[in-house]
């Protein structure tokens, strides 16, 4: 899912990136500057598509309870983690709407009921890599 992002600050390539997506800043994981020749510099506007590795461990159970209030967005937990809400959108592969931004593949089924289900899940490190 390709968005417009707008580059606050970077630590360098693969650590902390600050990003402004629709008004709200989110700390990401610098997959885009490895390549100084086209690197975004502070300031400027650059396509990204976000990813987001999730905790290991989490149940199934607890990512469908997770969401009764039927939210969509990404609450910060420090650095590059947040907690997840949002809802699926499709399967094969799986996009969870979570309001600000669509999130590909965080988890796995091929069972079509989930769609239009609410979830919350826990990423380890939301990733910006250039589009």
């Amino acid at each position: 899912m390709c968005t417009r992002a707008t580059l606050l600050k970077t630590q360098g390539p693969w650590l902390e990136a600050e990003i402004r997506l629709e008004g709200e800043v989110l700390t990401v994981m610098d997959d885009f500057s490895a390549d100084e020749a086209n690197a975004p510099a502070p300031g400027q506007d650059f396509e990204i598509e976000l990813s987001a590795p999730m905790v290991e461990g989490v149940t199934w159970e607890s990512i469908r309870a997770g969401n009764p209030a039927k939210l969509r967005k990404l609450e910060p937990l420090g650095g590059w983690r947040y907690q997840a809400y949002g809802q699926v959108i499709s399967i094969d592969p799986v996009v969870v709407d979570c309001g600000l931004v669509q999130l590909p593949e965080v988890f796995e089924t091929k069972d079509p009921r989930v769609i239009g289900e609410y979830v919350a899940f826990p990423i380890s490190r939301l990733d910006a890599a250039a589009w």
